[in-house]
Protein backbone atom coordinates (compact mmCIF):
# COMPACT_ATOMS: atom_id res chain seq x y z
CA UNK A 1 0.00 0.00 0.00
CA UNK A 2 1.55 3.45 -1.34
CA UNK A 3 -0.55 6.30 0.37
CA UNK A 4 -2.19 8.48 -2.32
CA UNK A 5 -3.87 11.85 -1.70
CA UNK A 6 -7.23 12.86 -3.46
CA UNK A 7 -6.23 16.27 -5.51
CA UNK A 8 -10.43 16.78 -5.91
CA UNK A 9 -12.62 17.42 -3.82
CA UNK A 10 -16.35 17.68 -2.75
CA UNK A 11 -18.20 21.15 -2.85
CA UNK A 12 -21.83 21.34 -3.11
CA UNK A 13 -21.19 24.97 -3.86
CA UNK A 14 -18.96 24.40 -6.51
CA UNK A 15 -21.09 21.81 -7.99
CA UNK A 16 -17.39 19.24 -7.30
CA UNK A 17 -17.04 15.80 -6.47
CA UNK A 18 -14.06 14.58 -4.99
CA UNK A 19 -11.88 11.46 -5.99
CA UNK A 20 -11.82 9.84 -3.00
CA UNK A 21 -12.15 6.55 -4.58
CA UNK A 22 -9.40 7.08 -7.23
CA UNK A 23 -6.98 7.78 -4.75
CA UNK A 24 -7.73 5.03 -2.44
CA UNK A 25 -7.57 2.53 -5.54
CA UNK A 26 -4.56 3.83 -6.18
CA UNK A 27 -3.33 3.43 -2.87
CA UNK A 28 -3.85 0.15 -2.63
CA UNK A 29 -3.15 -1.55 -5.99
CA UNK A 30 0.41 0.76 -5.38
CA UNK A 31 -0.56 2.64 -8.38
CA UNK A 32 -0.01 6.42 -9.10
CA UNK A 33 -3.06 8.47 -8.74
CA UNK A 34 -3.36 9.34 -13.20
CA UNK A 35 -3.05 5.43 -13.30
CA UNK A 36 -6.46 5.16 -12.21
CA UNK A 37 -9.40 6.90 -13.15
CA UNK A 38 -11.82 8.87 -11.57
CA UNK A 39 -14.76 6.78 -11.28
CA UNK A 40 -17.13 9.02 -10.67
CA UNK A 41 -16.68 10.36 -13.64
CA UNK A 42 -18.53 7.00 -15.38
CA UNK A 43 -21.76 7.12 -16.34
CA UNK A 44 -21.98 3.40 -14.06
CA UNK A 45 -19.20 3.87 -10.90
CA UNK A 46 -19.31 0.60 -9.81
CA UNK A 47 -19.50 -0.75 -13.21
CA UNK A 48 -16.73 1.19 -14.21
CA UNK A 49 -14.62 0.45 -10.82
CA UNK A 50 -15.18 -3.40 -11.47
CA UNK A 51 -13.85 -2.86 -15.15
CA UNK A 52 -10.71 -1.38 -14.15
CA UNK A 53 -9.84 -3.77 -11.53
CA UNK A 54 -10.34 -7.09 -13.56
CA UNK A 55 -8.36 -4.73 -16.08
CA UNK A 56 -5.45 -5.19 -13.92
CA UNK A 57 -5.97 -8.85 -12.63
CA UNK A 58 -8.30 -7.76 -9.49
CA UNK A 59 -11.88 -8.21 -8.45
CA UNK A 60 -14.13 -6.44 -5.37
CA UNK A 61 -15.39 -8.24 -2.86
CA UNK A 62 -17.86 -6.81 -0.78
CA UNK A 63 -17.72 -7.90 3.01
CA UNK A 64 -20.68 -7.35 5.89
CA UNK A 65 -19.17 -3.71 7.36
CA UNK A 66 -18.24 -5.03 10.62
CA UNK A 67 -15.85 -7.55 9.19
CA UNK A 68 -12.34 -6.59 10.24
CA UNK A 69 -9.87 -8.46 7.93
CA UNK A 70 -6.20 -8.61 8.46
CA UNK A 71 -5.02 -6.79 4.65
CA UNK A 72 -6.08 -3.51 3.48
CA UNK A 73 -9.35 -2.47 2.33
CA UNK A 74 -11.19 -0.09 1.64
CA UNK A 75 -13.90 1.28 4.15
CA UNK A 76 -16.57 3.59 3.27
CA UNK A 77 -18.83 5.91 5.36
CA UNK A 78 -20.00 9.05 6.13
CA UNK A 79 -17.22 11.53 6.33
CA UNK A 80 -17.32 14.75 9.51
CA UNK A 81 -17.82 17.11 5.85
CA UNK A 82 -21.23 15.23 5.25
CA UNK A 83 -20.10 13.29 2.40
CA UNK A 84 -19.56 9.49 1.56
CA UNK A 85 -15.94 9.02 2.08
CA UNK A 86 -13.70 6.09 1.13
CA UNK A 87 -10.76 5.12 3.32
CA UNK A 88 -8.20 2.09 3.87
CA UNK A 89 -8.49 0.23 6.77
CA UNK A 90 -6.83 -2.43 8.00
CA UNK A 91 -8.08 -4.96 11.00
CA UNK A 92 -10.75 -2.88 11.83
CA UNK A 93 -8.17 0.46 12.23
CA UNK A 94 -8.12 3.77 9.67
CA UNK A 95 -4.43 3.16 7.74
CA UNK A 96 -4.88 5.77 5.42
CA UNK A 97 -7.32 8.67 4.56
CA UNK A 98 -6.81 9.82 0.81
CA UNK A 99 -8.45 13.60 1.91
CA UNK A 100 -5.67 15.51 3.27
CA UNK A 101 -7.89 16.29 6.64
CA UNK A 102 -6.64 12.72 7.58
CA UNK A 103 -10.11 12.49 9.61
CA UNK A 104 -11.50 9.61 8.22
CA UNK A 105 -14.75 8.07 8.13
CA UNK A 106 -17.22 8.48 11.37
CA UNK A 107 -18.86 5.15 10.88
CA UNK A 108 -17.98 2.57 8.45
CA UNK A 109 -20.70 1.46 6.29
CA UNK A 110 -19.32 -0.50 3.56
CA UNK A 111 -16.38 -2.95 3.37
CA UNK A 112 -14.83 -3.83 -0.14
CA UNK A 113 -11.54 -6.06 -0.41
CA UNK A 114 -9.68 -6.08 -3.18
CA UNK A 115 -7.98 -9.48 -4.39
CA UNK A 116 -5.64 -10.58 -7.36
CA UNK A 117 -8.89 -12.68 -9.87
CA UNK A 118 -6.35 -16.39 -9.77
CA UNK A 119 -6.60 -16.35 -5.29
CA UNK A 120 -10.36 -15.59 -5.74
CA UNK A 121 -11.03 -18.40 -7.69
CA UNK A 122 -8.99 -21.20 -5.90
CA UNK A 123 -10.80 -23.43 -3.73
Amino acid sequence: MRPILQDKFYSKELGTRGNCQQAATASILGLALEQVPNFLDAEFFWAAYHAFLKSKGFIDIELPPNSVPDCFYLAYGQSSRGVKHACIYRAGALVHDPHPSGEGIVKVDEIHIIVPIEISLQS
